[in-house]
């Protein structure tokens, strides 16, 4: 089996990544917040060692992301109208490469460990799709062996039942599923106040930004 992994995510641009949480950091602090995110998930997705391959939205300098994750085997674009059509993309890519199984996760994850990689690979040897949800009701990664366009089309983002429609499109399409481990992102102020009383349990990087401001 041929694994993979997307890195799903915006390039940190101040002012236009993070920018639910301006009210309380500036553009740049919010760029450094999500940096410091994908620092750390770059870290755990070289300890796969599979494939890694960044999907991103192409405003800004490429070039950040590529000192992120300088062992990547490629940059791939997003592409398409919506957030549905620019993950079926990156997805299909990847499959096009000759991989069979392949795993594509957010940047805003901020509790991100090795076991949520591990329950996911160990999903898609039971199942055809895998969903690692989060507590907004929302999921932080979606892994398959095969691409399946459906899960991607006419769905809508950012609300509560995110996660739910997506299993339950899998099961009208009798497409078999198993889930990962579930985790929260990093969205709002609210979040942010959460993760503050789990400061230990943050990745290095982003453990380091909070040690500043928190302290």
């Amino acid at each position: 089996m041929s694994r993979a992994i997307v890195c799903f995510t915006r390039i940190p641009v101040p002012g236009r990544t993070k920018t639910r949480l301006m009210p309380l950091f500036s553009g740049e602090e919010c760029a450094q917040i999500h940096m410091a995110m994908l620092r750390d998930i770059a870290g755990i997705c070289r300890q796969q060692g599979v494939a890694v391959y960044v999907a991103y939205d192409p405003v800004g300098d490429v070039e950040c992301l590529k000192k992120i994750f300088p062992f990547a085997k490629d940059f791939l674009p997003q592409q398409g109208e919506g957030l549905g059509q620019r993950m079926c993309h990156a997805f299909a890519q990847v499959f096009a490469q000759g991989h069979t199984s392949c795993l594509l996760i957010g940047s805003d994850v901020p509790l991100l460990r090795f076991q949520h990689f591990e329950t996911a690979w160990s999903a898609l040897e039971r199942a055809e799709v895998t969903l690692g949800a989060t507590m907004d009701g929302g999921y932080y990664l979606v892994g398959m062996n095969t691409l399946c366009p459906v899960l991607f089309e006419n769905k809508q983002y950012g609300n509560g039942s995110v996660y739910q429609q997506a299993v339950d499109c899998l099961a009208e399409n009798n497409i078999s599923f198993a889930p990962a481990l579930p985790s929260v992102d990093l969205d709002t102020p609210e979040d942010l106040e959460n993760l503050r009383k789990k400061q230990e349990q943050l990745g290095p990087n982003l453990r380091k930004l909070f040690w500043k401001w928190y302290q």
